[in-house]
């Protein structure tokens, strides 16, 4: 999970397997669907987008809310957007220039996207797992 171009040598090591194991249970994994595929990570502040945000959005009750998702996974601050259960009827990832880009998107909200109620929190400090147990098992 953490480098997905480690060589299968290098991760045959850290699982303590032989590489030919460990190739064979990688690609076992990937057919089966267990690894979904091998992404590369996006440094947003190198991309001139160093404001992360999670905005909460609750809607008017409406039948369908596919036309708003297809709509705001067009804005370029959007990183995702997550229907949830609860109070919200989704969460917004997104990745700002500044304040002003993060104020305009919350302002555009309730006028281009029915919004009617929005929490917006920044984002200060992400501190990650390393999902070693998991990835052990399925290896193991």
């Amino acid at each position: 999970m953490r480098d997905g171009r480690l060589s299968f040598r290098d991760l045959a090591a850290r699982v303590r397997l032989s590489p030919t194991a460990t190739a064979e249970r990688v690609r076992r994994l990937t057919e089966s669907g267990v690894i979904s595929g091998f992404r590369a990570e996006v440094d947003l502040a190198a991309l001139g987008r160093p404001l992360r945000a999670y905005i909460d959005v609750r809607l008017r009750p409406g039948p369908d809310h596919a036309d708003l998702e297809a709509a705001l996974l067009t804005l370029p601050a959007v990183l995702e957007c997550v229907h949830v259960t609860g109070r919200w009827d989704y969460t917004l990832t997104v990745a700002c220039r500044d304040v002003v880009e993060l104020d305009e998107l919350v302002m555009a909200l309730p006028r281009a996207y029915g919004s009617v109620e929005t929490d917006t929190r920044l984002l200060l400090r992400t501190v990650e797992g390393s999902g070693a147990p998991a990835i052990s098992a399925l290896l193991a």
